[in-house]
């Protein structure tokens, strides 16, 4: 017969047994899960730029749907995708967001409309739009027969932002191709071009998560001053050293050496007479040397030809080159100041080599909160040695001094009407 006790002992044995291949079990769990996490490419922020210009016949426009749906379901989990649609005028219609839902919704209201194909602006906003969005592998998706009409950017000023920013444009091909066009944007910014029937979402996709992914951002170091010692760091004393009992002769012998030094140096002067500028009274005292008076007409024009010019008093005087340089000029800046409603006092530098836009998108340099602004209202760009005000057909109008513009050349102090918006134009004074 089997001792009670010792049933008891297989008992707990055999449980323990089970413990240990459930710990074993969920660790190996863990380190799939974990494995699966680590395969997975890390996600992507695409732009889905897509022309619904009347050129694109309603078939290409099917196509372009169908190509937009595969790859948002083919792109990595976690990937932003925003959706940006361009004819009159390029606009974004969808908000980057990682919820597919109301990015597949903004793909299936897409419509052809307007008479022109404002390519250049669509490339240059989503550019931009990308460009300020957080690290991630980005890439615009380029969708258009590649034809630009009415355009107020060129071609060169969305390049420069893609190139500048590491944003390679996947450029797809549709209807009647201007090719030469698509194979330049996508060749400069370092992505591909693709025909519409070669194309597909997961190829695109997977051309996307090849692209090299961005650094990790840098810690950070915290001051020197600011790190934490240990308790025996902050306590313990500095050892001195061991020459340290001595030091007090090395002192005074350098004190004595640098009195010898001055007592000669004194000798030889009085020795020598007086300095420069003085002369020995009869008591043996120095006093000023006399300087005979001069007449107007002898009056000397230059250190060479008067000889009581002080040599001192020319070597004090700072003439170089460098020391003219250090003087401050000032120059003129070129301002757009908002005036009035709840972002008055904002204002915006103007550049020559960029194009300023203005409207209530967030994908403008300068965003009005206002109902009567349109998404895209109005752009400032230098041309020809002045800036330009071009307005984006928008729905309210553009208003200078009052009256009605489509394109105007500003002048300090004019004064735009943007929906109830005003914004000016000056010229600050800034330290050159």
């Amino acid at each position: 017969m089997t001792p009670r006790g010792g049933a008891c002992d297989s008992r707990f044995l055999g449980s323990n047994e089970m413990q240990r291949a459930l710990v074993a079990a969920l660790a190996l769990l863990a380190a799939a899960r974990l494995g699966a996490e680590a395969s997975q490419p890390s996600p992507a922020i695409v732009a889905l730029t897509l022309d619904t210009s009347g050129s694109i016949r309603p078939p290409d426009l099917e196509r372009t749907r169908n190509l937009a749906q595969q790859l948002l379901e083919a792109l990595p989990a976690r990937s932003e995708v925003a959706v940006l649609t361009f004819d009159d005028e390029s606009r974004v219609v969808a908000e980057r967001t990682s919820n597919p839902e109301p990015i597949r919704q903004a793909i299936l209201s897409v419509q052809a409309s307007g008479r022109f194909t404002a390519l250049h602006d669509a490339l240059y906003d989503a550019s931009r739009y990308l460009r300020d969005a957080p690290p991630a592998r980005k890439a615009i998706v380029l969708v258009t027969d590649g034809h630009d009409e009415n355009s107020a950017l060129n071609l060169d000023d969305g390049l420069a932002v893609a190139t500048e920013s590491g944003i390679p444009v996947f450029a797809v091909g549709l209807g009647r191709v201007e090719e030469k066009s698509l194979r330049r944007i996508a060749k400069l910014t370092g992505g591909d071009y693709i025909a519409i029937g070669e194309a597909s979402g997961s190829d695109l996709a997977a051309r996307i998560v090849a692209l090299e992914a961005p650094p990790p951002a840098a810690p950070v170091p915290a001051p020197a001053e600011a790190a934490e010692l240990g308790p025996q760091e902050s306590l313990a004393p500095v050892p001195a050293p061991r020459w340290r009992g001595p030091l007090w002769l090395l002192f005074v012998g350098a004190i004595l050496l640098a009195g010898l030094l001055v007592f000669k140096g004194l000798s030889r002067r009085s020795a020598a007479g007086p300095a420069p500028g003085l002369d020995a009274a009869p008591d043996g005292t120095l006093v000023p040397a006399t300087v005979p008076a001069m007449r107007p007409e002898d009056e000397p024009t230059s250190q060479d030809e008067d000889p009581s010019y002080s040599p001192t008093m020319v070597g004090a005087m700072p003439t170089s080159e460098e020391y003219l340089d250090k003087t401050i000029t000032l120059s003129e800046l070129p301002v757009l100041v908002v005036q009035g409603g709840p972002q008055s006092g904002l204002f915006h530098v103007l550049m020559q080599n960029s194009t300023t836009c203005l409207g209530r998108a967030k994908a403008n340099d300068i965003v009005l909160d206002d109902v009567s602004v349109s998404g895209q209202h109005c752009r400032v760009r230098w041309e020809n040695g002045q800036f330009v005000l071009h307005d984006l057909k928008s729905t309210n109008g553009s208003f200078v001094n009052e009256q009605r513009v489509t394109r105007h050349v500003l002048r300090p102090g004019d004064v735009m009407k943007l929906g109830e918006t005003y914004v000016q134009f000056k010229l600050d004074r800034k330290k050159a």
